[in-house]
């Protein structure tokens, strides 16, 4: 066969080749949207199970820092020796590793100072009759030496110049069992009731001497708790939310899969489905429910830029503190905007103040230690 006549037949087939090419390409291209419907489905599917619902909401298993140096906190970056390291025992069996971060002020009275060694556990123990003390109850994954965290219970213990008790709920960090609703109040209560406890031998009032304080996840369990307590008559000093949720079953509704995805958005058409999904969440954390029998002064922190949480969620739980008297009696607000930093709203339901900061800047991680809002939280605990 000459050349001249090759030439067409491998034109021909060239042409074949893309014609079937473009047909394959039309056929995975038609198919596409049928994939996405699927996967949609599964993913609809898939977060209506208990164990997977839990995995996403507490992350437990993403134990940040990898390192497990708990019981050596100056290696976070905490002072040395001012904090102790160890373990608390629930009511139902689990351990859970706890950190208690000295006052500044009583800190800096020890001598030599800095201290050179393991300060004794009468110190720790007396701190508690000497300045209020602040319970942290983190938000999801990593442990309680996270970063952040950490620089917060450093803000806490010297400008706040308070104790600062901080947990790992259970199965988080070095403690024991699988995290739930119910078990990560429990492992809340126990911790609540241990430094009340300490404050009592002390020789001061639980009531008047214990803030609690939570962020993201935390906020949930502190709203818990205070709602626990309040059944029993206690009221702490007061009570500050960090980038609060109204609920987990409305940040589910808000929720957006890598940022920019509505996953449950396109579930409105189907309201049957939806109401379903809503109500097969076995941790929901109704923290816009569990507040309202409260009384305690309340902080709530939040910013415009947290890509977790909408900061709308914050505006929900302040509407129904000062909502929850009634219309007639809704008290008067102040709303004061500060140019570059946020802005900031104070009423006095009760008598008692309820604070709200909606910052401009800090995400979702950085504003629970931000200078500004710790003059918040001495304004609303009278520190």
């Amino acid at each position: 066969m000459s050349s001249q006549s090759a030439q067409p037949a491998a034109k021909m087939r060239h042409r074949i080749r893309l014609r079937k090419m473009s047909d394959l390409a039309t056929k995975v291209c038609a198919f596409i949207p049928l994939m996405l419907i699927v996967l949609y489905i599964f993913i609809v599917f898939m977060s209506t199970l208990t164990r997977v619902q839990r995995e996403f909401l507490f992350l437990h298993r993403l134990r940040i820092p990898t390192w497990k140096k708990f019981h050596s906190p100056e290696y976070y970056g905490l002072a040395p020796f001012k904090t102790r390291n160890f373990k608390l025992e629930t009511p139902d069996g689990e351990t859970l590793g706890t950190w208690h971060v000295l006052p500044q002020g009583v800190y800096v009275e020890q001598e030599p100072f800095p201290p050179r060694e393991r300060l004794p556990d009468t110190i720790f123990d007396d701190a508690f009759g000497q300045r209020p003390t602040i319970i942290y109850f983190h938000g999801n994954a990593a442990t309680r030496a996270q970063p952040h965290r950490v620089r917060g219970y450093m803000e806490m213990s010297g400008r706040l110049n308070c104790n600062v008790v901080a947990v790992d709920y259970r199965g988080f960090a070095d403690s024991s069992g699988k995290p739930s609703q119910e078990g990560v109040i429990i492992d809340a209560r126990t911790t609540y009731d241990w430094v009340a406890k300490k404050i009592k031998t002390a020789g001061a009032d639980p009531a008047t001497n214990i803030i609690l304080c939570g962020h993201s996840l935390g906020t949930g369990v502190t709203s818990a708790l205070a709602e626990r307590l309040a059944a029993e008559g206690t009221f702490p000093r007061a009570i500050i939310l960090i980038a609060p949720f109204s609920s987990v079953i409305d940040l589910v509704d808000s929720f957006y899969l890598f940022g920019f995805f509505p996953v449950f958005h396109p579930l409105k058409a189907v309201p049957r489905i939806k109401e379903y999904i809503r109500s097969s969440w076995a941790d929901p954390f109704e923290s816009k429910h569990s507040l309202l029998t409260t009384s305690s002064p309340m902080l709530l922190l939040h910013t415009l830029n947290d890509g977790v949480i909408p900061s709308t969620h914050s505006e929900t739980l302040f509407n129904v503190m000062l909502n929850r008297s009634g219309a007639q009696n809704k008290p008067h607000v102040e709303e004061t905007n500060y140019e570059g930093w946020g802005t900031l709203k104070v009423a006095y339901p009760n008598g008692l103040p309820l604070i709200k900061w909606e910052g401009k800047h800090g995400g979702h991680n950085d504003l629970g230690w931000a200078e500004g809002t710790f003059d918040l939280m001495a304004w609303v605990a009278d520190l």
